[in-house]
């Protein structure tokens, strides 16, 4: 499901003493069936951004097409928001914030439930989407708010998959996770890529946007600074874009530092660095 952002302004507290513009003038497409990272540094815009995806927020000026969806500072023109909301999943950077209800397995169901399912219909379709993300029935009584954090994303996750979304949104997906989460999420989401969805990330971590992601965009202070692959962005990144840059990068320069330089094109894992290493050691 494509996306087509054109000329997106929005204000927070427009007409008041303490209007803010998060978002200026930014236009961009983000292409059916995508694996992309939206980035920039805090308050830059980007969550602001994605809740205009599923109309959650609507433009100050500008349109949001998705689909034949056309969002649009026009109340009556922004119709069918409820079915665009279920082609179109936001899960958000604190899972608390979707989780309410008092077992799992009732968590999960609440979207099905919402768009006319039965009590059994929505029940199946919880519990497989809770398999899709590696939650078992021991955890189907279980009170949400009693899991570790990986575990409330991956749930928070499946109520959103219970809707069956064209594109899943999520903001900081791995934050305050140990490496171990951070593998089951990425995991998690590249086989939910791979089985035809398209996932859009906010996120700080330039290691996952440079090991994950195929495409990216880059907001400062409400713009639209940057559109290309990630290759093409830690290759030439400035100060100004107030981003990291990812470890392999840092690794790459102070191997180049040390009269070993290593292609960018060809590595996007320790795992590639390490054999871009092997390779030029035994060329000598």
């Amino acid at each position: 499901m494509p996306i087509k952002v054109s000329n997106l302004t929005y204000i927070y507290g427009k007409k008041t003493p303490t209007a803010f513009k998060a978002l200026d003038d930014v236009s961009l497409e983000l292409d059916d069936h995508i694996f992309a990272a939206i980035v920039g540094e805090t308050g830059s815009g980007k969550s602001t951004l994605v809740q205009h995806f599923n109309g959650l927020l609507i433009p100050t000026e500008g349109t949001v097409l998705i689909d034949d969806f056309l969002i649009i500072n026009k109340k009556r023109k922004n119709k069918n928001m409820r079915d665009l909301r279920k082609k179109i999943g936001l899960v958000f950077q604190f899972p608390e914030y979707q989780l309410y209800e008092s077992t799992v397995e009732k968590d999960v169901m609440v979207g099905p439930k919402n768009f006319k399912a039965t009590d059994d219909e929505a029940k199946e379709i919880a519990h497989k989407a809770l398999a899709e993300v590696g939650i078992g029935e021991d955890f189907y009584e279980r009170s949400p708010f009693d899991l570790s954090g990986g575990e409330k994303r991956r749930v928070a996750i499946a109520g959103i998959l219970a809707l069956n979304p064209d594109v899943l949104v999520l903001d900081e997906p791995v934050a305050g996770l140990d490496p171990e989460g951070v593998d089951e999420i990425m995991n998690l989401l590249t086989r939910m890529y791979e089985a035809g969805k398209s996932i859009i990330l906010i996120t700080h971590n330039m290691d996952l946007v440079l090991e994950y992601t195929h495409q990216v965009y880059a907001l400062h202070q409400g713009k639209l600074i940057y559109e290309g692959t990630p290759k093409e962005l830690f290759s030439h990144i400035s100060d100004d874009m107030a981003l990291e840059i990812p470890t392999l990068y840092t690794m790459m320069n102070k191997l180049d530092e040390r009269g070993m330089h290593i292609d960018p094109e060809q590595v996007s894992t320790v795992e590639d660095l390490v054999r871009e290493i092997m390779r030029q050691k035994e060329a000598v």
